[in-house]
């Protein structure tokens, strides 16, 4: 049975591999510090559940710090704590 070769075997190496090599490089980034990792704006997309045109805006309004590089926006992860922090409204009432 162990020389059973199928089809999908390939593919699934594949999907495998590139796993191993994601949860690497996520393990690498968690031991960087918070301040030194970058996030592009796909990132942020993701993170917030926002499309493009709110990143934007938020960008506009001074809500999401930023750098842009050429044509390319980008994040620091620290700033990003502070605005989730910033921005985190208890629902406790005093």
């Amino acid at each position: 049975m162990a020389d059973f070769k199928h089809p999908f075997n390939d593919s699934l190496k594949k999907i495998n591999d590139r796993l191993d090599y994601l949860i690497k490089q996520q393990a690498f980034k968690n031991k960087q510090k918070p301040e030194y990792v970058i996030l592009d704006n796909a990132d942020i997309m993701q993170l917030f559940k926002i499309t493009s045109k709110t990143a934007h805006s938020w960008r506009e309004e001074g809500i999401l710090p930023y750098l842009k590089i050429k044509n390319k926006v980008f994040y620091k992860l620290s700033d990003m704590h502070q605005v989730i922090d910033s921005n985190y409204n208890s629902s406790k009432k005093k």
